[in-house]
């Protein structure tokens, strides 16, 4: 594996860890950050597993459902049969597995204690004779002051509307128009939920939207900023339309769950506006004409694929039931030669061969890289918080400058490796050093920076050792004296 070469110590302040994702993420969701901020500290309070894998499936299938009815994104022969006298029994049932599917996931991420009790203040609402005090309950509920009420007032809805799907496939035809009209209720729910909403086309979280690529992260910490910041989106867009598509099923399975192709629908949509964003915003913005080149060339391939795929794989899905992983394959390799495409624009010959795109998005790589930052993290944790502690301030504040030095290099990839729940103890401690005046002036601010250090240092070793744990590991022994060059980088001269 080749060796990372680490940036040098900036001379300007370093920037403090996640801030151009969390920028661009923030941009990206328009006036809705407030409200999206409050979820997030909701999510981190879930204590199921997986809560991060389950909220993406959750608003993933609440979109697929907003965009299936848009026949736009379904792969309808309106020449074999004109829509108007079509029935669409298939694609109801297509909505009501995806419906289904939502409400069980929604039932885990609700609190069981909280859920208990909404569902018997909902009871109690249905007894109440008095027309005045019943109402006071339903607009207290649908003012959805919190998550969880936000996640119970639309799951309640989904469970309706899954009972009146099953009532209306019990009909000899569903016809345009009624498919209609169920889309209508449910794009309704879906839109006015204050909480989950779901997000727009290229619209980011997070939670989930990271890229989880030691090579694009570095390539894009690599670029200027006008180049950085259009390609970032595309990366993210491309992985997101990747982890749609892992959604679709597994090749080799018996058969494929209904919802896979509302799934299918979301990826075609979604595709369509990447694609417009790469010809229209990518290819416009950047400056070198390879990238140009690049940019246009990627919106030309998923255009021109995603037709072939729609026209040749999911033009008759009920007359061939493997259509979907099919068409699922299909996609997967198109957006993973688009990432390798891109990669290799920015940098040619970075990403060459067969398994190119496997390489780029290796676990042992990105388990790796981590480990061995967290450990220069820690060793120049407890060096800082020494220099700190000692009498010498001008060796403290070059401790502390080179220090965040190299959290400015920490942000650009491994703080992206983190896992979620890592985020909310080195987001706190990363706002202890943009709260602090600079330089550091007094024994007293030195003191208690010193012990902020201190406090997290268990932190640093902690996330070390679950590392280090980690499958992709497996017999790979540290390599200590690569680390130890690597801190020697970013130590400041003053405490050498």
């Amino acid at each position: 594996m080749s060796q990372v070469r680490a940036k040098e110590p900036s001379q300007t302040t370093p920037r403090v860890a996640r801030d151009f994702y969390a920028d661009l993420v923030r941009t990206s969701q328009g006036s809705r950050v407030g409200v999206l901020a409050e979820r997030e500290r909701w999510l981190r309070g879930v204590s199921i597993e997986g809560r991060e894998e389950q909220l993406f499936e959750f608003e993933m299938l609440l979109r697929g459902v907003e965009r299936y009815f848009n026949l736009h994104n379904v792969v309808v022969d309106s020449q074999e049969r004109p829509l108007v006298t079509r029935d669409f029994h298939e694609e109801l049932e297509d909505v009501r597995d995806a419906i289904h599917r939502a409400i069980r996931i929604g039932r885990r991420l609700l609190d069981p204690d909280s859920d208990s009790k909404r569902v018997f203040r909902k009871y109690v609402e249905t007894q109440l004779a008095d027309d005045r005090v019943r109402r006071a309950f339903i607009e207290e509920e649908l003012d959805q002051e919190t998550p969880q009420e936000s996640l119970f007032v639309l799951r309640e809805a989904f469970e309706s509307l899954r009972n009146l799907i099953d009532h209306l496939l019990k009909l000899p035809v569903c016809g345009l128009a009624l498919f209609t009209d169920v889309g209508n209720l449910a794009l309704r729910e879906i839109v006015l939920n204050r909480y989950f909403r779901p997000f727009r086309p290229l619209e980011f979280r997070i939670e989930y939207d990271r890229l989880r690529s030691v090579r694009v992260l570095e390539l894009l910490a690599s670029q200027p900023q006008d180049i950085r910041a259009p390609f970032t989106v595309a990366f993210l867009g491309l992985f997101r339309l990747l982890r749609y598509l892992s959604y679709v099923g597994r090749e080799g399975d018996d058969s494929t769950p209904r919802r896979a192709r509302v799934v299918l629908a979301l990826v075609r949509s979604e595709a369509v506006s990447l694609m417009g964003f790469l010809r229209n915003e990518l290819a416009t913005q950047v400056g070198p004409k390879r990238l140009k080149a690049a940019s246009l060339r990627a919106a030309r391939d998923i255009a021109k694929e995603t037709n072939r795929i729609a026209r040749e794989v999911l033009v008759d899905l009920e007359a061939h039931p493997d259509a979907p992983m099919k068409a699922a394959i299909a996609f997967t390799a198109l957006f993973r030669a688009q990432v390798v495409a891109l990669v290799e624009a920015l940098e040619p010959g970075a990403a060459t061969g067969e398994e190119a795109f496997q390489q780029l998005v290796a676990q042992e790589s990105m388990a790796w890289r981590l480990r061995k930052d967290l450990w220069v993290f820690g060793q120049l944790c407890r060096g800082t918080e020494l220099a700190l502690r000692s009498e010498d301030v001008a060796a403290a504040e070059a401790a502390l400058s080179a220090f965040k030095s190299f959290l400015s290099y920490f942000q650009d990839v491994s703080y992206q490796l983190l896992r979620y729940s890592d985020y909310e103890a080195f987001d706190r401690f990363a706002a202890l050093l943009v709260e602090l005046p600079w330089p550091p002036e007094g024994p007293s601010i030195r003191q208690r920076l010193a012990e902020d250090l201190r406090q997290f240092t268990p932190t640093l070793e902690h996330t070390f050792t679950s590392v280090s744990r980690r499958v992709a590991l497996q017999g790979r022994s540290f390599d200590r004296k690569e680390a130890e060059a690597l801190r020697d980088r970013f130590l400041a001269p003053a405490s050498r």
